[in-house]
């Protein structure tokens, strides 16, 4: 495979987290590792030749300077162009889900053309107005549910689930674990909010933190956090989706990942690698499982061994690059 693609150049197009300064997007750094040569930007013009690669992670939409340029290009002078698309899209009409309706920060980023914007609708826009020009030459999504939905849309997509590595989503550090229930993430999405109501009206306690911009909640301080922790909740943005990052948090961390429903869960299988629970089911579920020490630890070191031997980042960048090599032979 590295004596194909060995020769080009890799830009890798990333939005850094805010609270991570200077911070080298994991794909950038396990294709340096492999011994390739890639540099990697933000939102900018790029000086890129032709012949080589360019690898736009989570959301083409954060960039929009990149797409303007690869747009503007003739085809035949741009870059042969990969997406890995791991943004929320709207779920595909098999899976009976309603199309969520938006809060009122989406729509006022909306309205702002911000360039953060990544609620479903504006995501699946940007993807369709790059196809027009058709652009990329592979497009990757993370999960399942949005393939499918792209595929309804005539988009082709290539799944290729988000994976684990230790730098990027924690480790089993074998700590005492003293918080019972969990939720990481932002905390301003009024869905997430009206759950966090229902669940400590029932008693339930819940700790509930998350930052963009605060490092407390990033790196080695978030691992100890969901080392200590027993019970780690994926309350979903939208109803049904697959928050992939999310279920490899909690169980990269060895903790119980106890979930909404989930439509195309993918490798992760209810009842083996987490416990899946509506919003009604949910107080008594955590319950249960605060009070069997064996089968929550069972569940979670099941979950634990499918992301740490099974789901791996080094698997699903492998498997990418094959499909750009095959891709650039046959251009």
């Amino acid at each position: 495979m590295k004596e194909c693609l060995h020769d080009l150049f890799i830009t890798v197009c990333y939005r850094p987290i805010r609270a991570l300064k200077h911070e080298q997007h994991l794909v950038t750094s396990l294709l340096r590792q492999s011994g390739y040569r890639v540099t990697q930007v933000a939102n900018q013009g790029l000086n890129i030749k032709k012949n080589d690669i360019l690898w736009i992670m989570d959301n083409a939409n954060w960039f929009p300077l990149v797409c303007r340029q690869l747009e503007t290009r003739p085809p035949k002078e741009r870059p042969f162009t990969v997406i890995w698309h791991t943004e929320p899209l709207p779920p595909p009409k098999s899976a009976g889900i309603p199309n969520p309706h938006l809060h009122f920060r989406e729509i006022v980023k909306i309205l702002l053309r911000c360039r953060q914007t990544t609620d479903v609708y504006t995501n699946h826009s940007r993807l369709s107005a790059l196809r027009e020009k058709k652009i990329p030459d592979l497009l990757v999504v993370s999960t399942s549910a949005r393939q499918q939905f792209l595929a309804e849309n005539g988009f082709h997509s290539t799944y290729m689930p988000l994976g684990y590595h230790r730098s990027e989503y924690g480790y089993d550090m074998g700590l005492p674990r003293d918080i019972d229930v969990l939720f990481l993430g932002a905390l301003v999405i009024p869905r997430r909010k009206r759950l966090f109501k229902i669940l400590r009206r029932e008693g339930i306690n819940l700790v509930t933190q998350g930052s963009w911009s605060d490092p407390a909640f990033w790196g080695e301080n978030r691992t100890r956090l969901l080392n200590r922790t027993k019970i780690f909740l994926n309350l979903q943005r939208y109803t049904g989706d697959l928050s992939g990052a999310r279920l490899l948090l909690g169980m990269a961390n060895r903790a119980l990942v106890i979930s909404e429903p989930i439509y195309e869960p993918g490798e992760y299988i209810p009842g083996k690698h987490y416990v899946s629970a509506t919003s009604v089911e949910m107080p008594g579920i955590i319950d249960y499982y605060l009070t069997h020490d064996d089968e929550r630890e069972r569940i979670a070191s099941a979950g634990y061994e499918l992301v740490t031997q099974e789901l791996t980042m080094e698997k699903s960048i492998t498997t990418i690059l094959k499909l750009i090599e095959e891709q650039i032979k046959n251009r």
